[in-house]
């Protein structure tokens, strides 16, 4: 095997540290060797590689995963999902390794955000006063939408990744504290957009790509279906669809337990200090040894995690009084938003990325508005063993998608980690 091999494991090692660094000293590597090698040989893509390979990389992948492990376990009734994913991880890096993928390994960036936004991207301001960001490298504009009022910390692997060609341009929305977190006024998607709009022009620029998280993929759509004759692909990366009329209520874990507070909030905002305070206490780690017997309880709850340095900021916009009350202000706003039309306006080539575990956005939600609005087929590539944070702790999948999706014009292939499948109407 190759360096290209055993880096790609790094990365999928590093997605597990991230997340809960204790965790592989506490659980073991549980699977059925045979059982897994027979569902890995069925991927089409491991017909081609060469006699006796799949066999090798498992043994050699297994091998090098459980040195940072605690040992291995045969299990006669199948593989836990966490040593699956493990296993089709492999199963790609093998494939990459192989030249069937371009796959790429990704050195992780542990500084922080404000010093790669100082030293590699140059500050600048719309003729309305909207500030905003560009990178200094790189020749094919991107506009990156972060989700309303998240950090912007959660994107540093790709504002800081050298290696690819993408001019992102970062808006420091209104209203939004780029760097703490949180909405400290109320904004709109309309004016969101508009803001956005204002950055295009003042760049002046002719075509341009979008890629946009979680419910900055609505002021994305908003905006396609304003200025669709320069936005050449659009990126939906764990859309928040929640709200779309027409469309059956599926809300996520997250979005069926914070609805009751922020509707509490909307009524009576004195609440919201409380609640952020309540919030603010909530542990960040699940309790392992509750879910030490419930291998795919314990492997959802995992999945689902942010890396550990996020745990905090994720939530952010939810932990102070007065951007707890903008948000809940916000979510009804959104909800109020025409996104059904908007959907069956959007023509513009778009792919959406999905967790396999998210539950902060409902993903059969965002599957069906889509399926029933839209009138083009969209990829949609479903990552196994991610959860509402592939930019971070998977940033090596996205950004292997963005390069084939926006710079080589390519629609995503399905992996063993990885399904894709067109969504919408052909």
């Amino acid at each position: 095997m190759s360096s290209i091999f055993f880096k790609l494991l790094d990365n999928t090692m590093a997605e597990v540290c991230e997340r809960e660094p204790a965790y592989t000293s506490a659980f073991p590597i549980t699977l059925s060797y045979e059982g897994t090698v027979s569902a890995c040989a069925n991927h089409p893509l491991c017909n081609k590689l060469p006699p006796g390979a799949l066999e090798q990389g498992l043994i050699e992948g297994l091998a090098y995963v459980a040195k940072g492990w605690i040992e291995p376990k045969q299990a006669s009734a199948g593989t836990d999902p966490i040593a699956q994913c493990l296993c089709n991880s492999i199963v790609d890096a093998l494939c990459a390794d192989h030249g069937l993928l371009a796959l790429q390994p990704h050195n992780r960036f542990n500084g922080s955000v404000v010093e790669v936004l100082s030293q590699q991207y140059s500050k600048r301001q719309a003729p309305g006063g909207i500030n905003y960001y560009v990178r200094n490298a790189g020749t094919l504009p991107l506009l990156l939408i972060n989700a309303t009022g998240a950090p912007v910390a959660v994107w540093k692997q790709l504002l800081a990744d050298s290696t690819h060609e993408f001019k992102i341009i970062l808006p420091v929305r209104r209203g939004s504290d780029l760097f703490q977190g949180g909405l400290l006024q109320h904004v709109d998607i309309q004016t969101d957009s508009s803001d956005l709009a204002s950055i295009l022009d003042a760049e002046s620029l002719d075509r341009f790509d979008v890629l946009a998280w979680c419910n900055g993929g609505k002021v994305a759509i908003d905006l396609t279906t304003r200025t669709s004759r320069q936005i050449s692909s659009l990126v939906l990366l764990g859309p928040m669809l929640k709200g779309v009329k027409g469309v059956s209520a599926a809300p996520s874990n997250f979005e069926r337990d914070m609805q009751p507070l922020l509707d509490a909030v909307s009524k009576e905002s004195s609440l919201a200090s409380f609640l952020s305070e309540a919030i603010s206490k909530q542990p960040r780690t699940p309790d392992w040894e509750r879910l030490r017997k419930t291998p795919k309880s314990r492997a959802q709850a995992f999945f689902s995690m942010p890396a550990k340095e996020h745990a905090n900021a994720v939530v952010a916009m939810l932990t102070n009084a007065q951007s707890f009350i903008n948000i809940a202000r916000r979510v009804a706003s959104d909800e109020s938003y025409p996104m059904a039309q908007a959907l069956e306006k959007l023509e513009t080539r778009t792919m959406v990325i999905m967790g396999s575990d998210d539950n902060v956005v409902s993903n059969a939600l965002a599957s069906s508005a889509i399926k029933k609005m839209c009138h083009n087929s969209i990829p949609r590539a479903v990552l196994g063993g991610s959860g509402h944070y592939i930019q971070d702790l998977q940033y090596h999948y996205l950004r292997w998608l963005l390069t084939d999706f926006l710079a080589k014009n390519r629609s995503p292939q399905s992996t063993a980690r990885m399904r894709v499948e067109g969504i919408g109407c052909s």
